[in-house]
């Protein structure tokens, strides 16, 4: 049906048609906008930029370039989303003190990194810095609202730090030592509470709790994000 409406526009180029193609593939906006969930963007948003590129590029389909709707109109709203990441960020702009403080952790963590030969964990980063906690995560906050998550990355690759905050509540200030957050793990289920142990205690990337854990890269990235999410809300919860 979508191929005998295609010919159809092609030919007649109406508004009308137009508007069935658009509809026809609307799921394959849906599901660009599914690749870009959980950086910050609502998916509503990101659906309706990918819907509005998606028409904008069945109006510029020129057939006898011997593409195919499909791979013409799926980079075009890849692009789309991307661009609006970009100008999303370029309207936020990172306080001075945020920008020295996050020099300063960025410091730290590159000489933990070529000591370690692996990721910080968050006390391993404050500890460096010479930071408290609560300063850490609040310089980490700002990073992450500043400067979303690379749109070249696939979703399933390593979660850097500062990143796993994602739109951190304010109650986060609150983890100051390993005990506090052990007591919010003690509420996860067993699976979510041995990733994050994995993650944030042992400084394993994602790749070497999946091997250890014997899933797969996408399932502890998944898992993570989840506990995360649900630690936030408990903390939320008891801030109020």
């Amino acid at each position: 049906m979508a191929e005998s409406i295609l010919e159809r526009y092609i030919a007649q180029r109406s508004p009308a048609l137009r508007n069935q193609l658009v509809e026809a593939n609307l799921g394959i906006a849906a599901a660009v906008a599914r690749k870009f969930v959980g950086r910050g963007v609502e998916y509503d948003d990101l659906y309706q930029v990918a819907s509005f590129a998606l028409l904008k590029a069945i109006e510029r389909y020129d057939p006898d370039r011997g593409v195919k709707l499909t791979s013409f109109v799926v980079p075009s709203m890849v692009g789309e989303i991307k661009n609006y990441f970009r100008d999303r960020s370029r309207a936020i702009r990172l306080p001075r003190k945020g920008s020295e403080g996050l020099a300063r952790v960025e410091e730290a963590r590159a000489k933990l990194h070529a000591r370690l030969l692996r990721e910080p964990t968050y006390a391993e980063l404050a500890a460096e810095a010479g930071l408290a906690m609560d300063a850490l995560i609040e310089i980490l906050e700002m990073r992450s609202a500043a400067l979303p998550a690379s749109m070249d990355e696939a979703r399933e690759d390593d979660v850097p730090l500062g990143e796993t905050l994602g739109t951190a509540e304010e109650g986060y200030a609150r983890i100051e030592s390993r005990d506090a957050v052990r007591s919010l793990l003690a509420t996860l289920p067993e699976t979510e509470r041995r990733i994050i142990e994995l993650r944030f205690f042992a400084g394993k990337s994602q790749r070497e709790v999946a091997a250890q854990l014997n899933v797969s890269q996408m399932t502890v990235s998944r898992a993570e994000r989840r506990a995360l999410g649900n630690m936030r809300e408990t903390l939320s919860r008891e801030s109020q």
